[in-house]
């Protein structure tokens, strides 16, 4: 079908390479490179520039990309419409989201989402703010949850809710006492960094610079599921906000801690959608139920802060 081999084409044109997009469609590699094949073939122009590490598309393979995406997306609100005269939410729901809202909050609202409407299905990649925008603005995913800070223009929020960095230590930790502390005060200790969190890292860099403070990193990484143990063994010092920390937090094996002075208590999360975008039924009721629950997280924060 016409639909299957663009989407075959704008999985490679993606990653860049065959064997990944391969992975990522469940084709054989073979079959994939003999699909791309045969469309160049039927188009009668090359889309792929071929090198030794991968892929890149021509300007003609740029060109058919943006038919592709603009035809899968017709396609995808079509299922929608069809799904919804038979009174059912149908389709795959494509979200680009921050580490640690893979932790608890999503599980918990997929699969709740899942048990309502069994024919959705969903496809959720992590990665930092800056990316988490670009995947937005450029169509590759359905919605993005991320800090409500600089975005592409073509993007807007459409829901926001309260949710701060936090100071996060063990609770055997020298910090774990206080009620607030400074950045000035954490830098003190063993800092705990996560990769690929731009700007969320500048801030308390830039922050710390201005009380004429580095830290000390002690471990950095791009994983919350890494840097967990060290947190709670007392090692370091993290900056995240409790999402990913809700049953160690209750359970006091996480000590969350305000920042006094710093721009990092007063960030706001929310759900960002490409502006314009026709959403299908499935992702609309997504980011409803999605909302409702982050609004909740929010106040759920604000009650362990106030303890």
């Amino acid at each position: 079908m016409h639909a299957s081999i663009l989407k075959y084409f704008a999985a490679v044109a993606r990653s860049g390479s065959i064997r990944k997009a391969s992975e990522e469609v469940h084709v054989a590699t073979s079959a994939l490179s003999r699909q791309i094949k045969k469309l160049e073939e039927e188009l009668g122009i090359t889309l792929f520039e071929r090198f030794s590490n991968g892929l890149r598309l021509t300007a003609a393979g740029e060109e058919v990309l943006r038919h592709a995406k603009s035809t899968l997306r017709e396609f995808e609100i079509l299922r929608s419409d069809l799904g919804a005269m038979q009174g059912k939410k149908t389709g795959r729901i494509r979200v680009a989201c921050l580490d640690s809202l893979t932790v608890t909050f999503l599980p918990e609202q997929v699969r709740t989402f899942h048990r309502l409407h069994p024919a959705v299905s969903f496809h959720i990649q992590t990665a930092g703010h800056g990316h988490v925008t670009d995947y937005v603005a450029e169509g590759e995913v359905d919605f993005g949850i991320t800090f409500d800070l600089a975005r592409p223009d073509d993007t807007e929020m459409v829901c926001r809710v309260p949710m701060p960095l936090m100071a996060c230590v063990g609770k055997t930790h020298p910090l774990a006492k206080h009620k607030k502390v400074s950045l000035t005060e954490c830098s003190q200790f063993n800092l705990l960094l996560q990769l690929d969190t731009q700007p969320i890292r500048s801030l308390v860099e830039i922050e710390l610079s201005a009380f004429e403070r580095t830290g000390r990193p002690f471990i950095v990484s791009n994983s919350q599921t890494m840097l967990k143990p060290f947190i709670k063994s007392g090692d370091g010092v993290a900056f995240f906000t409790p999402l990913g920390f809700m049953d160690e937090i209750k359970s006091e094996e996480i000590v969350i801690i305000p920042i006094s002075g710093s721009r990092l208590q007063s960030l706001h999360m929310g759900i960002l959608v490409q502006k314009r975008r026709q959403l299908t039924h499935a992702a609309e009721a997504v980011i409803e139920t999605f909302s409702h629950a982050l609004q909740k997280y929010s106040d759920t924060v604000h009650e362990a802060i106030q303890r």
